[in-house]
């Protein structure tokens, strides 16, 4: 009895903390002109975040926002997470030097697991379906536009980027301009660990790609490729022979 009353009471705490941090996060999207439109639940009380003017967070009822997430959505910028989608902890959604339609949008039934980080700078743009999986520590970042279908799964530390910095400058190569082009990735797309994917790469529906593999070309539907760069097995097998 003794143990009921203090979990319920702990449960109280935790609850009225996370209903006081939503609070917090509703007056500082109306000070800063930002639209909330929040159906599903989050862990409020321990979410760092940043909502500037015209920005909008929206998501759908049944979904979840996980534990030590950060939220920074620049000017105009629109994050929507669908209905019974899941987030794990310590994810990570940034939205910098924001243009005109920028976005993040994932569809309904997503899972997302800890440590996933999406991001977009200016104009960029992600799209992700419904029933898609993302694994532990994978990061897509677009300057332009990433495109995911429905029911594709990333598994864990991939890397997506839409874009690249050119080395054959004079100075920092961090300091030069980007070489941006827009990534799709088809439906039903099995995506291994640690896989690298790079800028204006389409990959077809129904395609499995390798554990470890760079991804520098094309990929067709229903083919499976590996290695480095990516090209398909039975290439890789025939060059071992």
């Amino acid at each position: 009895m003794v143990q009921d009353t203090v979990a319920a009471l702990a449960f109280g705490r935790k609850a009225l903390r996370n209903w006081l941090a939503l609070q917090h996060i509703r007056l500082h999207a109306k000070k800063n002109h930002a639209a909330l439109t929040l159906s599903g639940s989050a862990a409020y009380a321990n979410l760092e975040f940043g909502l500037s003017n015209a920005s909008l967070w929206q998501t759908g009822e049944g979904s979840y926002l996980g534990q030590y997430g950060i939220l920074s959505l620049g000017r105009d910028a629109h994050f929507s997470l669908g209905g019974d989608s899941n987030v794990g902890q310590h994810w990570s959604v940034k939205m910098l030097c924001c243009e005109h339609g920028a976005s993040i949008s994932l569809g309904e039934h997503c899972q997302l697991e800890e440590g996933v980080e999406l991001g977009t700078f200016g104009k960029g743009h992600i799209v992700i379906g419904d029933d898609c999986f993302i694994g532990k520590g994978s990061i897509l970042c677009a300057h332009e536009c990433i495109t995911i279908g429905a029911e594709t799964a990333i598994a864990e530390y991939v890397s997506i980027r839409d874009h690249n910095h050119d080395p054959c400058v004079d100075g920092p190569i961090h300091l030069s301009q980007m070489q941006v082009a827009p990534i799709t990735i088809g439906q039903h797309v099995w995506i291994g660990a640690k896989v690298t994917i790079i800028a204006g790469v389409t990959i077809g529906d129904h395609v499995v790609i390798g554990a470890n593999a760079v991804v520098t070309k094309d990929v067709p539907s229903g083919i499976r490729v590996a290695g480095v760069p990516a090209r398909p097995i039975e290439e890789c097998f025939s060059s071992i022979a």
